[in-house]
């Protein structure tokens, strides 16, 4: 544990040196979807969460130091109450939260059990459970300061493991089902937790970029043969930039494993729009070499410059996204309006669908509906989401939907 100072507020700060770092949790259930979930809104609360079941606990304990442990049920409320002795004897100094069936006696007793033992209780969580209950309950971290700017290197990230692959459903317009995704690249760093990518991402000219480009290929590629094996086709879009594609090799090796139905639903590579409109012969080449290979070309972050591809029928992309910055607040803008749809129309012209990007308000929604745009991204439908995630929340969703 680590000890904590006073905000002006009187509210406590768990710093490391100067720094702010969020809270630790650990979430104990041996049913793993359970404590999956648990450990999701932890991590969606700021939290870094761990998962961890019964022959795990004390490793977990002695290696993590978690400042919470949410303790499920697990089969009775003898064991329950076993683990809290064990916290008991290793004077454990965080908070503790039980959760279980909303009458169970056992809950009761096991938590009356804890506050004997001298821990620091929280008051227990009743399943099912609505969010606010959660939030109530946690009021004593909530909210979670976010951690100051903490720059990564791109080499230490890869060496180690912190990287990750998040997706974004894409969602129609018109039928409201999630139709694709987007991949995201996250660093999960083990004191910082999950780092915004604004201070991770390298420059251009970085030499671990290359490195960076093949981690997401293959992490995409091996989500993807997941997300078959359950029966989900998606089709991802990947942020690749245009010279790390160069190494044609490199993507023959990684799609040669890849299953029949995964290899047919293809793929997208996700290129600036600024790197089209400066080089766009070089873009024909690639383009042209990918769609061997079933992988088509998707243009993002396209702005004011987009205007300069009005009347290419021959663009070599399947996908145009409008930056979010022409999609917050075009519902009262015209020149916000006026812009989309030129690129609309560009995104028809040249047989390619267009996604608006940041759609977060229901009005904006409507605007971008009435503009005729085919895909849309933003909070306001799903937020990024871990590939565990986003296969139960929005594959899951589409699927039922087409059933």
């Amino acid at each position: 544990m680590i000890d904590g100072n006073r905000d002006e507020s009187g509210g406590e700060v768990v710093q490391f040196g100067r720094r702010p770092i969020p809270p630790r949790a650990c979430v104990v259930e041996n049913k793993t979807h359970v404590r999956t979930f648990l450990s999701e809104m932890l991590d969606e609360l700021g939290f870094i969460a761990r998962e961890a079941d019964t022959t795990e606990f004390r490793a977990m304990l002695h290696d993590f130091r978690p400042d919470l442990i949410v303790l499920g049920p697990l089969t009775d409320g003898f064991e329950v109450q076993l683990h809290l002795r064990t916290l008991q004897a290793q004077s454990y100094g965080g908070s503790v939260m039980l959760f279980g069936g909303r009458s169970s006696a056992a809950l009761i007793r096991s938590h009356e059990f804890g506050e004997q033992t001298g821990l620091t209780m929280l008051p227990p969580l009743g399943t099912p459970f609505r969010k606010r209950d959660l939030d109530t309950n946690l009021d004593a971290f909530l909210p979670v300061r976010p951690a100051l700017p903490l720059p990564i290197d791109i080499d230490e990230a890869l060496c180690n493991g912190w990287l990750e692959l998040w997706y974004q459903s894409k969602i129609n317009t018109k039928s409201l089902v999630p139709r694709g995704a987007e991949a995201l690249v996250r660093v999960r760093h083990p004191t910082w937790g999950v780092v915004p990518p604004a201070y991770f991402i390298p420059a251009s000219d970085d030499p671990y970029l290359h490195g960076l480009s093949q981690f997401v290929i293959a992490r995409a590629i091996a989500d993807s043969m997941q997300f078959a094996a359950a029966n989900h086709q998606v089709q991802v879009a990947l942020p690749v930039p245009l010279f790390a594609l160069e190494d044609m090799q490199f993507i023959d090796r990684m799609m040669e494993h890849l299953p029949e139905n995964v290899r047919q639903n293809g793929f997208l590579i996700a290129v600036d729009c600024v790197d089209l409109v400066n080089d766009l012969d070089l873009v024909r080449r690639v383009a042209s070499q990918l769609a061997l290979r079933n992988i088509g070309i998707a243009i993002n972050d396209v702005d004011a410059r987009g205007a300069l591809l009005a009347g290419r029928r021959d663009l070599p992309v399947v996908e145009m996204k409008v930056d979010r910055k022409f999609i917050r607040g075009c519902a009262d803008d015209r020149i916000k309006q006026a812009h989309c749809a030129e690129i609309v129309a560009i995104a028809r012209d040249s047989g390619a669908r267009s996604v608006a990007e940041g759609v977060e308000t229901q009005s904006d929604f409507v605007a971008v509906r009435d503009l005729g745009f085919d895909l849309m991204q933003g909070h306001m439908f799903a937020r990024p989401m871990t590939p565990r995630k986003f296969e139960r929340a929005m594959l899951a969703r589409r699927h039922a939907a087409v059933a």
